[in-house]
């Protein structure tokens, strides 16, 4: 009996031609791009993602600066790829048509024979939904409210202190961000607000990270799991420290930041 390395055909297989309709039946989000960030292709999950409209051309989103937040590191990542010419992993915020900024795991890779062209896989990873956890909290206060009538007054008044004392939103303000801190803000953006304000605690240098970036206090819950409240007392607290004259003044400062 012979017996060779060589593979058998199978008829079912995609031929060579019809490989690249694969890209478009990929479990996860696929984008295809240059390596200046023009975005060549985007596959039925990415559409879904960005909440692209149902038809054929994606004008919406052309290059990554559509989508990518901190697009000089997201530009550097892709330099690094193109000169490594082996797949890597990072995490970004991403922006969809909405305006709403999410939290993502990215994996790219250089294709073999067109190694100008990058393709880049992506899926959220954030744990927290901050809408639903915020859902939670106005529904666990309207229930414990019911209770009211049928207490007595000590129960009452332990009742108020549980309203008062807003135990699940403290849990979620003292969720730590510390990983998204230092994995989706650039470097040399971390760099040059550490020699700006180097009396600012690491939390408060990650708030003015996002803000520098031109985030609402709103973007920035989405992706730390803190509330918008909790995100204003510490800028409040940063502007005091940095004996700001007021809010502006500091976002001021945080634009020149390139």
């Amino acid at each position: 009996m012979l017996i060779t390395n060589s593979p058998v055909y199978d008829p079912s297989f995609p031929k060579p031609e019809q490989i690249e309709s694969l890209f478009q039946w990929m479990p996860v989000c696929g984008i295809v791009i240059d390596k200046s960030g023009n975005i060549f292709d985007i596959n039925k999950q990415a559409r879904i993602f960005f909440r692209l409209p149902k038809n054929d051309d994606f004008d919406e989103i052309r290059h990554l600066s559509d989508i990518v937040v901190d697009l000089p590191r997201a530009m550097d990542y892709i330099s690094e790829l193109l000169k490594s010419k082996k797949p890597t992993d990072r995490k970004a915020l991403l922006r969809r048509l909405d305006n709403s900024i999410v939290y993502v795991d990215i994996v790219a890779c250089v294709f073999p024979d067109k190694q100008n062209f990058v393709l880049l896989q992506f899926s959220e990873t954030s744990l927290q939904n901050q809408t639903l956890l915020t859902q939670l909290i106005k529904s666990f206060r309207q229930e414990i409210i019911r209770l009211k009538p049928y207490l007595n007054k000590p129960g009452k008044e332990l009742l108020q202190q549980i309203i008062k004392d807003d135990v699940l939103e403290g849990v979620i303000n003292n969720k730590s961000t510390q990983t998204i801190q230092l994995e989706v803000v650039r470097d040399e953006r971390i760099t040059q607000l550490v020699r700006m304000f180097p009396e600012l605690t690491n939390g408060e240098l990650a708030l003015c990270g996002f803000l520098s970036l031109r985030m609402s206090m709103d973007e920035i819950a989405s992706v730390t799991s803190k509330t918008p409240n909790s995100l204003r007392v510490t800028f409040h607290r940063i502007v005091r420290k940095l004996n700001l004259n007021s809010g502006k003044e500091l976002i001021k400062r945080l634009e020149t930041i390139q």
